[in-house]
């Protein structure tokens, strides 16, 4: 089983993304399979946990807790290869967290560092695609509307059988 931890984005800010990224992406053939799940930024690269995963969760979900709330600050849509991600500033609180996680899967279950780890990018996925057409689709959404910072409202934590990009489900949300 694959696990897959973020930082849930508000309601409204998800549902005024998605409007506009499926607004300016007429005429593209460009995967939102990102779109099934809520809107989030990525805290850590997924990574394999095995079918006795739910000890993991647990473990996950333990250190999540014992968070508040706290506030990130969107930047512009970044081409990353053939993905197009909305890219966040890096902040104490999502450096931290990525690498308490980073640090205590390794520790206590042996999962390794994922090599995008290393130099982990904070992020919130928009759409995948050939990198030509990501690169139109990143110049339609050039000048897209971002509010300053945001209120993180949740941690989510996903899982998957194959561990592909449009087969997680959230099967945690821990509130802030």
């Amino acid at each position: 089983m694959f696990i897959w931890i973020g930082c849930e984005l508000p309601k409204e800010f998800e549902l005024d993304i998605r409007d506009a990224c499926l607004e300016a992406s007429g005429g593209l053939e460009l995967d939102f399979s990102c779109f099934t799940l809520p809107q989030h930024i990525s805290l850590k690269i997924s990574f394999q946990a095995g079918q006795d995963y739910e000890p993991v969760l647990d473990f996950v979900e333990s250190l999540l807790r014992k968070e508040k709330r706290f506030y990130v600050n969107p930047k512009e849509p970044e081409q990353a290869g053939s993905i197009l991600w909305l890219a966040f500033r890096e902040s104490g609180t999502l450096r931290r967290l990525h690498n308490l996680l980073d640090r205590d899967l390794k520790r206590w279950f042996g999962i390794p560092q994922h090599l995008f780890d290393k130099a982990f990018a904070f992020h919130s996925t928009l759409a995948m695609g050939k990198p030509e057409e990501i690169a139109a689709y990143k110049a339609r959404l050039e000048g897209l509307d971002l509010p300053e910072s945001l209120e993180i409202p949740a941690f989510l934590l996903g899982i998957s059988e194959s561990g592909k990009g449009g087969t997680y489900r959230v099967v945690r949300r821990i509130a802030l």
